[in-house]
């Protein structure tokens, strides 16, 4: 679970979260009991950073074949 610390809390103890950080991957900053803020390992930013990649749509296909469209059971539908 992540922990949670306000803000003044991290600016006392900015080395000790940054650290745990690193161990956790995530932790939320809080201000007035809400959070505002996420401190983040940067492993998990990579991991974010580079977790989805974009559909090239000029050189990916989509196999139709065997696909039958009954407009009847289409309108049916609505």
């Amino acid at each position: 679970m992540e922990k949670k610390y306000s803000i003044a809390e991290a600016r006392q103890h900015l080395p000790a979260i940054v650290h745990e950080a690193e161990h956790a991957g995530t932790v939320r900053i809080t201000r007035r009991g809400q959070v505002v803020a996420r401190l983040i390992s940067e492993h998990e930013f990579q991991r974010l950073k580079h977790g989805r990649q974009p559909i090239d749509w000029g050189t990916t296909l989509i196999d139709t074949s065997g696909f039958e469209f009954d407009r009847e059971e289409a309108n049916a539908r609505r």
